[in-house]
């Protein structure tokens, strides 16, 4: 699902690094995401987590969530403080899910 409601439009570019829409960020991005956890990649043990590069969508990570959700805090304001503290991240989807609800995997298992 791909609804943008009360989100900003996407942006051509990374605003850290640069990465083009469907681009990997590049290493030290700060916007770039740990696709085991969701959070910032910047903060995740790189030997002990192999997760490829996450890729630059042209919306700040879990805007889209927010949005879907109804979670902003006004027009292109998502609250991502909520999403972090109250969704659950999918690694298998690579998204946020609500809370309380069951996402099925690629692989049609129920979580």
């Amino acid at each position: 699902m791909n609804t943008h409601t009360d989100a900003s439009p996407p942006q051509p570019f990374c605003p850290d690094c640069e990465a083009g829409i469907g681009h990997a960020h590049r290493e030290g991005c700060d916007v770039a995401r740990c696709l085991v956890t969701g959070l910032q990649r910047l903060s995740h043990d790189a030997e002990s987590c192999r997760c490829p590069r996450d890729t630059w969508t042209g919306l700040w990570p879990g805007a889209t969530e927010c949005a879907e959700f109804g979670w902003m805090l006004g027009p292109g304001l998502p609250d991502l403080h909520r999403l972090y503290t109250a969704a659950t991240w999918n690694p298998a989807l690579r998204r946020w899910t609500r809370p309380g609800h069951h996402t099925p995997t690629p692989e049609g298992i129920t979580r």
